[in-house]
């Protein structure tokens, strides 16, 4: 399946979400962290429709999906069936929809291609907030209130006077109105007062069939990145430091806008904590190889929000300020019984990650978790 021994990896981006733009620069970046003494890369774009091709350079570097497709004509195309003849594995680099909620992985399974991250049932749980949600707090994580609206119930059998009436029963104004499965802040607002709350649901209910409306956690925002599969490893978690109430799209992905700490700022206690609750969030949904856990710390109090089974991954992204910071853990049984304070002293010679050693490693957890597996999910 190999040539000169080394892994052919297609590096898939671009796709059908709302994050197409943000996957085609993380597949971007990805490419260029590949070892070029283990594998031989090739940047496999999806289109708006679903369908693959394999990119020439000279495409890979186009600035915008929309660029890249008025001329996908000087591109390889690739159907399903062939794509096994062509790459011996799959680096995800899809975000959102068909991305990160099993559709690509399922597409995979099917053609027996081997892959990075979860599989199917960890990546459409976790891509799903009201389900992730409601399966964190049965098991006694601490997440943050929330009323579920559905489209075909609003005006119908629910009013708006209803919500209403509903919210400031349970948790009050301000509010987060949100759709179920989108990422990137997509199709978020930060409503104040019931005043503005209809246009956000009509917002949110443009990318979804449902929503969530949560209560407000005015506390510091962090992402937690967590790796491994049998014994995850969570890293220094980063804050997120930015103007207004939410950390909208743009603030996430235009230069200046945002700035990261990493580690978060807190008290060495809340950092173990984080750490610690983001491992058992990892475990409990299943999650492999890599994701992330967001939340937010209060006081010392640490709310879950959303896990994810994908991240973006570009030059300035914390998840390679996190892994520089993390010494490469040994990932073997032992160390999974250890504290955690006593586990991060224990790895390989105390080498620390850098953004290509972490790509390999991401792509090592893959091969072991979908290689020769039995069963699917």
């Amino acid at each position: 399946m190999t040539t000169n021994n080394k892994l052919k990896v297609g590096v898939i981006m671009g796709g059908k979400s709302s994050e197409c733009e943000v996957s085609l620069a993380t597949g971007r970046y990805i490419l260029n962290l590949l070892d070029p003494q283990k594998y031989t890369g090739f940047a496999i774009y999806m289109d708006k429709l679903g369908g693959f091709w394999k990119l020439p350079l000279k495409l890979v570097i186009m600035n915008t999906t929309r660029d890249l497709e008025t001329r996908l004509d000087e591109a390889e195309k690739v159907s399903y069936e062939e794509l096994s003849n062509l790459i011996d594995f799959a680096f995800i680099a899809l975000l959102g929809k068909f991305g990160e909620d099993g559709a690509i992985q399922g597409l995979l399974e099917l053609l027996g291609i081997p892959y990075t991250g979860s599989g199917i049932l960890a990546s459409s749980i976790a891509m799903h907030k009201r389900v992730s949600k409601r399966l964190l707090q049965a098991n006694g994580f601490v997440v943050g209130k929330d009323i579920t609206l559905y489209r075909a119930d609003f005006k119908t059998r629910v009013s708006l006077d209803a919500i209403n009436q509903n919210i400031n029963a349970t948790f009050g104004y301000p509010v987060i109105v949100k759709p179920v499965t989108e990422g990137s802040s997509i199709g978020v607002t930060f409503v104040s007062e019931s005043s503005d709350l209809e246009d956000a649901i009509n917002e949110a209910f443009k990318w979804d069939d449902e929503l969530l409306i949560e209560e407000f956690i005015n506390g510091q925002e962090f992402m937690c990145v967590i790796i491994g599969n049998k014994n995850p490893t969570a890293m220094k978690p980063s804050e997120v430091e930015f103007q207004g109430k939410i950390f909208t799209y743009d603030e996430k992905y235009m230069p200046g806008k945002a700035v990261y700490h990493t580690p978060i700022r807190t008290k060495e206690e809340n950092i173990k904590d984080i750490q610690e609750q983001a491992e058992r969030a990892y475990e409990f949904l299943g999650i492999l190889g890599f994701g992330r856990v967001d939340g937010f710390l209060k006081g010392d109090r640490v709310y879950l929000s959303e896990p994810h089974t994908g991240t973006i991954m570009v030059p300035s992204s914390y998840v390679f300020q996190q892994a520089t910071l993390q010494d490469i853990p040994e990932n073997s049984e032992e160390e999974h019984t250890m504290k955690l304070e006593d586990r991060q002293i224990k790895t390989k010679g105390g080498n620390k990650f850098n953004p290509k050693t972490f790509i390999t490693n991401v792509i090592e957890m893959g091969i072991e978790a979908h290689t020769n597996k039995k069963g699917v999910l």
